[in-house]
């Protein structure tokens, strides 16, 4: 009998480090990679964050990984991982791509865990289409501890709900991105998207906090920062005045 959802059955990792998941997709077995990029003097008795870095539709872990690694450079040193979306996409609905990405992460999530057993803190960030399945993943499975999302936000009828849990989130937006409109609504990608301030201010009421200031900034961008939140989270907000999509 074929499966109804698609299933991650066992993985492998390679001599270079990487992961290879394999997981049930329209019934056939598919391999799914993930690049594993560690610090230069990663120490395997020491905890290190590990940040999940999504790539853009019709990207590969490659044009994205140098961007991951480039966030884990900094202090403290994490554990950069970038996985590769079926079909060169992230499945939302609309895309080429029919896996369960959901399933997907969260099993990469749990063979990460194994790989590494010092770490507990996982971190995701994405652009665009791998910007939209961070903010579903933030939504639908309790898997990271702060979220980034460059060039998308949240998408009409995936909003967090009463279930969702806590988690900071940072998104970058440009303002005049005629892809995923600031504005929110219908976009060229065939999905309508909230109005980016307003996806902002949602996770601010699923993180419960208490406090928001605005802050123009000096080229016309916007700051929103909300504070107070349950468990020292956080939800910022940067919109990026005379920015398009890849901003």
């Amino acid at each position: 009998e074929e499966p109804t959802k698609d299933t991650v059955a066992g993985a492998a990792v390679s001599a270079e480090g990487d992961i290879t998941l394999m997981q049930i997709i329209e019934g056939e077995d598919v391999e799914r990679r993930a690049l594993v990029i560690t610090p230069g003097d990663y120490d395997p008795t020491q905890a290190y964050p590990v940040v999940l870095g999504f790539h853009g539709n019709g990207q590969s872990p490659e044009d994205f990984a140098w961007f991951v690694e480039s966030v884990c450079s900094y202090e403290p040193q994490c554990i950069a991982v970038v996985p590769e979306g079926y079909k060169r996409s992230w499945n939302l609905g609309v895309e080429e791509s029919t896996a369960d990405d959901v399933a997907f992460v969260t099993d990469l999530v749990d063979e990460l865990s194994t790989r590494y057993p010092l770490t507990s803190d996982f971190f995701a960030l994405g652009h665009s289409n791998g910007s939209g399945l961070v903010h579903v993943l933030a939504t639908e499975a309790a898997l990271f501890k702060g979220v980034a999302g460059y060039g998308s936000m949240l998408i009409e009828g995936r909003e967090p709900q009463a279930g969702t849990s806590p988690v900071s989130v940072l998104q970058v937006h440009g303002m005049q991105d005629d892809v995923i409109p600031y504005a929110g609504g219908d976009s060229p990608v065939g999905l309508r998207f909230v109005p980016v301030e307003e996806s902002a201010a949602l996770w601010a009421g699923v993180n419960d906090c208490d406090a928001s200031t605005s802050q123009a900034l000096d080229n016309g961008g916007l700051m929103l920062s909300f504070e107070g939140c349950v468990d020292d989270h956080r939800v910022i907000h940067y919109g990026l005045a005379d920015q398009g999509h890849d901003a």
